[in-house]
């Protein structure tokens, strides 16, 4: 009976982590930062020792219940690898600040090695992308363990909307004009807002064709992917950064590989003939 009264703590940090991981993967779509992560971990613990020395707390068995419910919360990334989603990211550089990012998945597909076959693993998906908010959510993916193709290709369209504001920009950069629409070649809109600042947008489509990223050979910051102890089929998120350069043109996108933390990130430059680790 005793034995049966402690698993009903499991059986609860179970049941917090399986409910959250199918709301997650299914409603809310939220990747997990790390700030957010050990925002959970340290007040979770505070939480609960606090709750071990106040009495009524502690006859009502309080500080069980939010040890259940830190690890529960915790452990959703964990139970949520079992399916895999697509999610982008825009990064804001110095200098110019982009006010969103456009951002279209035309379609990417994956061929399988021993047909020759290309299969969708996602197609015409669109967000709006917001510099220096979390991973945007963009769909699901078709294939989410991509095991037996050797190459993948695709295509994708952006439009970044920046502030051009030229007294800053003459000051680091002399030798730069205003971007009107056609020079440079990607910018198709440029509105005066007075005062030396325009509104520039720029648009950029993309292609690539290349073998998959040998992730189970990397190495990021001297860290290897993860290895568990029992044969099951993980599917970690899958992050497209856009990189939106000091000019306010769209440089380019890197793959992310989002494990849950403390793992984190493993980075895939894309457009690069090997799929080079970052």
């Amino acid at each position: 009976m005793k034995i049966l009264k402690k698993l009903r703590w499991v059986f609860l940090v179970i049941l917090i982590g399986v409910v959250g991981a199918l709301l997650n993967e299914n409603f809310i779509h939220y990747y997990t930062p790390k700030s957010v992560f050990y925002s959970i971990l340290i007040g979770g613990i505070v939480l609960t020792i606090a709750a071990i020395f106040v009495k009524p707390a502690r006859n009502l068995k309080l500080h069980c219940y939010l040890i259940s419910l830190t690890i529960g919360l915790l452990l959703i990334p964990y139970f949520g690898l079992v399916i895999g989603y697509s999610d982008i990211f825009a990064k804001d550089q110095s200098g110019i600040q982009a006010q969103e990012v456009r951002f279209k998945i035309v379609k990417i597909e994956f061929r399988n090695e021993e047909t020759g076959a290309w299969e969708t693993n996602i197609a015409d998906r669109s967000v709006v992308l917001h510099p220096g908010e979390n991973w945007v959510w963009v769909g699901r993916e078709e294939i989410p363990v991509p095991i037996g193709y050797d190459r993948q290709r695709g295509a994708s369209e952006m439009e970044s909307d920046v502030i051009w504001d030229q007294n800053i920009v003459s000051q680091e950069h002399p030798d730069w004009g205003v971007p009107i629409p056609g020079n440079p070649s990607e910018c198709i809109k440029s509105v005066d807002l007075g005062e030396g600042k325009y509104l520039i947008t720029f648009f950029y489509q993309s292609e690539f064709n290349q073998p998959f990223p040998k992730f189970e050979e990397a190495e990021v910051g001297g860290r290897k992917p993860p290895s568990f102890p029992i044969p099951i089929s993980i599917h970690p998120d899958k992050g497209w950064e856009v990189i939106v350069g000091e000019d306010g043109k769209i440089e380019g996108s890197r793959l992310h590989i989002l494990f849950p933390q403390p793992i984190g990130e493993f980075v895939f430059e894309l457009g690069t003939p090997e799929g080079t680790i970052e």
